[in-house]
């Protein structure tokens, strides 16, 4: 451990802890939403498979093991938070990124960040895939230094449990290849590399598919991403008459009826709004999605129960009409590209660039109690949470989405003016300081990460705010260090004062 980072860990670390003390001063619970008790709920029962990743509910069990506080919970997933951001704050320090005023914002900004409060004080698997993501992205960069083997294996253990956190770790293979494509190793090294990387999310889905299978007799990876599909594709309408020809099964016909009469009856109402991404045909219990399940459950009645828990056959049923939602959507958007890009992904794209603050918005969702389920889990004497203020996070929320979509702007000049920059160096026949082709590889990675994320979340789901978390720390730690590169340090003269410490 060098001095820097001795000298900064002296102030960060009881900063950051006091914080976190006067935090849960104001919040004592911990913040739910209805994420959090379907987690809750899986964990109890101890399943294998859930309607999101059993990831975080795996992750309840062990905490549960140690303490049933749920003030135990969040202050393990504010440590491993904060653990992950010191650790991309130093790695940017140790390697020259980061330097001089560049480095006071950003760790003012670790210490100072709301959102990494809120974030940590959700059962939710936000912070966790907050922390582990932040954990793989930096160990990337560590491998672009320095791609030993050691580091390799490490990256793919992190991947595995990324996956099993979120499934947005799907496109992360994607971002791994781009990093052994440059760094500098034998070709035998990076084609294991990438080969392991999807290996290891190949692996993982095609287990749960089979899990999923044994237990609700249904040969899905994912019945949430079935569901998610087709309330995705039906937004097309009412912008297009709906209509009920060609469809590629008749489990698929029988569903497009039930989309078609239900947008006859209310399209009328949803074209005095503009389009909107949503996922209304997945929760409201009156969509055409739901009327196609309802009916299916009704049909099949006879579905047994899970054999590992409790859970009605409901469960059974939801993943069991997820392949006929897949199909269908797919169908959907295969037949009108155009019209998915105007009224589903267009829309999407602007909720993800400023993203509503949704669960962030209010302590609970705005609701007096939690659910039973959390009671019996957390020990609760009562059902009703105390809070200080249960809305005062909308207030102190309400510029960051604005933030988030300024530092978008912000990156994209500035990536174009070092590029720009650097190529005007070597034109004049002069070699760029010593941190700026670092810098500038570590900046390609991570716009590949941003890419890749955005498209896939624009393509998968409607954006909330605590989606942004993550790409909002990466946006602000790399666009300060950048400008600080720019104007400040890429001059030889001023070289010697950055070296790396």
């Amino acid at each position: 451990m060098t001095r820097t980072t001795r000298r900064y860990l002296s102030v960060l670390l009881p900063l950051m802890t006091l914080t976190w003390i006067v935090f849960k001063y104001y919040y004592p619970f911990a913040d739910f939403f209805v994420d959090s008790y379907t987690y809750i709920e899986a964990a109890a029962n101890r399943s294998s498979i859930s309607v999101r990743p059993i990831g975080y509910s795996l992750f309840l069990r062990f905490i549960h093991m140690l303490s049933v506080s749920d003030t135990f919970l969040v202050t393990v997933q504010y440590g491993l938070v904060q653990c992950s951001c010191l650790c991309l704050f130093f790695f940017l320090v140790r390697h020259g990124c980061l330097a001089g005023w560049a480095r006071l914002v950003v760790a003012a900004f670790l210490v100072v960040d709301p959102l990494v409060y809120y974030t940590s004080n959700f059962v939710s698997s936000d912070a966790i895939f907050l922390a582990l993501s932040l954990f793989w992205l930096t160990l990337l960069l560590q491998l672009l230094r320095r791609p030993t083997w050691g580091a390799l294996v490490l990256q793919w253990v992190l991947l595995g449990l990324i996956f099993y956190t979120r499934y947005v770790a799907l496109f992360y293979p994607a971002v791994a290849a781009l990093t052994f494509f440059v760094v500098k190793r034998d070709l035998w090294y990076k084609l294991t590399a990438i080969a392991g990387s999807i290996a290891i999310v190949t692996a993982g889905a095609l287990y749960t598919q089979r899990l999923t299978n044994e237990q609700t007799g249904t040969p899905v990876f994912s019945a949430f991403s079935g569901w998610q599909l087709a309330n995705n594709a039906i937004q097309i309408y009412p912008w297009l008459p709906p209509d009920t020809t060609g469809m590629p099964s008749p489990d698929s016909y029988v569903l497009a009826r039930y989309v078609s009469t239900w947008f006859d009856q209310s399209g009328a109402a949803l074209k005095k709004t503009a389009p909107v991404a949503t996922t209304f045909y997945m929760w409201d219990p009156g969509s055409p999605l739901h009327q196609y399940f309802d009916a299916y459950r009704v049909r099949h009645s006879s579905i047994p129960q899970r054999t590992d828990t409790a859970e009605p056959a409901y469960f059974i049923a939801w993943n069991r009409v997820s392949p006929v939602f897949i199909e269908y959507g797919h169908f959907l958007i295969a037949r009108h590209p155009v019209a998915f890009s105007r009224y589903y992904l267009w829309p999407s794209a602007q909720s993800f660039f400023l993203s509503p603050l949704g669960e962030l918005a209010v302590y609970n969702e705005g609701k007096e109690e939690v659910d039973t389920v959390a009671q019996n889990w957390f020990y609760y004497r009562s059902r009703k949470p105390r809070v200080r203020s249960a809305t005062i996070q909308s207030r102190l929320l309400a510029p960051f989405p604005w933030l988030f979509l300024g530092l978008n702007g912000a990156f994209l000049v500035m990536g174009i003016l070092l590029l720009v920059r650097r190529r005007l160096i070597e034109r004049q026949g002069n070699a760029p300081p010593g941190r700026y082709p670092f810098f500038i590889t570590c900046l390609q990675l991570v716009t590949g990460y941003f890419l890749a994320n955005g498209g896939f979340n624009i393509f998968a789901s409607p954006s909330v705010f605590r989606y942004q978390v993550l790409p909002l720390i990466l946006l602000f730690a790399f666009t300060v260090s950048g400008i600080d590169l720019f104007f400040v340090s890429y001059y030889p003269t001023n070289d010697k004062k950055n070296q790396v410490p």
